[in-house]
């Protein structure tokens, strides 16, 4: 047919076959304009010999605008000379892409199914920016945000963490960190609870440890430790309440301790033990078996037993308890359930079907945390009263109350702390408490505005904030 001003005629092809195996194509040269993408197999292109091309091979289809990304043994993209661009001109290195190899002066591959397209004039004109920007231009996202990747070794980006720089005064806030104590536990600080005697922290190294703060001269406190009680396996939650301290564990008992010196152990759940709670005497454990556990002590022999197991309806492996009202508020893995007090079955799911991070009570209403970053706000009967959807520093590991301001202190897992104004429910700022390492929990300690932090590295931190 009739060929436009712009309109290429095709070269004629009277290659042999013995030229290379099926669908391989002569090398001429391809115009400018056009742009084709083609899969060859063979033995080779012309340039070179059985899946390896010479660098001079590399730069004559770089000059000839021919040739995309080669394949194994000589599967190319159209353009006779092995059709692999030079990493040095195309912005690829042999590092980054595990496909391309220099070996002895050649560019072979190892893998590919040959396609490739012929491009443009190269390289692009394209600002790449400085050194600088261009080192962080492919990193992973994912990496830096949660400290891992769906995609593992086989993610294209860079997987790298820009490490923060912990503070240790907020100055629009009025918080200041006393003191820490970098080797508090050699394991997380899974939970931390409060009494007349000091505090008490909780870890998975298998150890439960009691901390005095003292001030210092100079008007700071420090913590001193008192007491280390070994524990027979690690721990994940812990009560102190009527004299008793409980301790639940990875195995799935609950070990007490009362002050009169009396340790008894209740057996139940098949695995860890991630919340424990006293409501009207009666004691109340949840953990990853996916089981709410009631228990009753007998006062005359100091023993405990189990009157009530509830498994149905839970949302997942159970993360969290509070009671509000008449319900029981379970968060799991998979949502939030309310389960009611009087006929003990669960009434309610709440949406989303998210994990559940923490609970927070605060004037008859339920702050919930998800570890996706979001907070919602239900009232005693699971109404939905305010959401958030995610909060900037990302993942939440821990809520906490403090009275001064007041204030919700949302614990995440790159280590900051985010304040939340209450009632309002405003945001007002983050900082970083710890290296970059999870917040794993937070303790607030009356109306003095201190609050302690535990991290995944085991150590504890004293904060205080001052002002109304």
């Amino acid at each position: 047919g009739a060929q436009g001003p712009n309109s290429h005629a095709p070269a004629p092809l009277q290659a042999p076959p013995s030229w290379g195996g099926r669908g391989c194509y002569p090398a001429a040269p391809l115009p400018m304009p056009q742009r084709g993408r083609g899969r060859a197999r063979g033995r080779g292109g012309a340039g070179g010999g059985d899946g390896a091309w010479t660098w001079n091979a590399v730069g004559s289809s770089l000059r000839d605008r021919r040739g995309g990304r080669g394949g194994r043994s000589g599967r190319g993209s159209r353009g006779g000379c092995g059709g692999s661009r030079d990493p040095f001109v195309s912005g690829h290195d042999t590092v980054r892409h595990a496909h391309l190899v220099k070996s002895d002066g050649h560019l072979k591959h190892r893998r590919g199914r040959g396609r490739g397209r012929t491009s443009a004039p190269w390289p692009r004109d394209r600002d790449r920016g400085g050194p600088e920007e261009r080192k962080f231009n492919n990193v992973c996202r994912d990496f830096c945000k949660t400290g891992s990747c769906s995609r593992g070794t086989a993610c294209k980006f860079q997987h790298i963490v820009v490490q923060p720089v912990p503070v240790d005064r907020v100055e629009e806030e009025g918080i200041g960190r006393h003191c820490e104590v970098a080797g508090a536990h050699t394991a997380a600080i899974a939970a931390i609870a409060m009494c007349e005697q000091g505090i008490y922290t909780a870890s998975l190294d298998k150890s439960l440890r009691r901390w005095k703060p003292v001030r210092r001269d100079d008007g700071r406190m420090e913590l001193v430790a008192e007491l280390t009680i070994p524990l027979p396996e690690s721990c994940y939650s812990l009560l102190f309440s009527g004299g008793w301290l409980f301790c639940g564990l990875w195995d799935g008992n609950v070990r007490a301790y009362s002050q009169d010196g009396t340790e008894v152990t209740l057996q139940g759940h098949t695995k860890r033990v991630t919340s424990l709670l006293v409501h009207q005497s009666v004691l109340i454990s949840g953990s990853a078996d996916r089981e709410v556990r009631l228990w009753q002590m007998n006062p005359a022999t100091k023993t405990f037993s189990c009157t009530h197991a509830i498994n149905e309806s839970m949302p997942g492996a159970v993360n969290r308890l509070h009671v509000l009202g008449d319900n029981l508020f379970v968060g799991g893995v998979s949502g939030l359930a309310m389960l009611n007090l009087a006929s003990l079955a669960v009434t309610k799911i709440l949406p989303p079907t998210k994990s559940v991070a923490d609970f927070l009570e605060f004037q008859g209403h339920l702050i919930v945390g998800y570890a996706d970053g979001g907070l919602r706000i239900f009232d005693a009967e699971g109404t939905l009263k305010t959401d958030i959807k995610s909060l900037a520093a990302g993942p939440i590991l821990s809520l906490a109350g403090l009275e001064s301001g007041p204030r919700v202190l949302v614990g995440h897992s790159m280590g900051q702390i985010s304040t939340i104004v209450l009632p309002s429910f405003e945001f007002k700022t983050q900082f970083q408490a710890l290296d970059g390492i999870k917040v794993e929990s937070i303790k607030c300690a009356g109306h003095d505005g201190i609050f302690l932090v535990g991290s995944h590295n085991g150590a504890l931190q004293l904060w205080q904030r001052i002002g109304g």
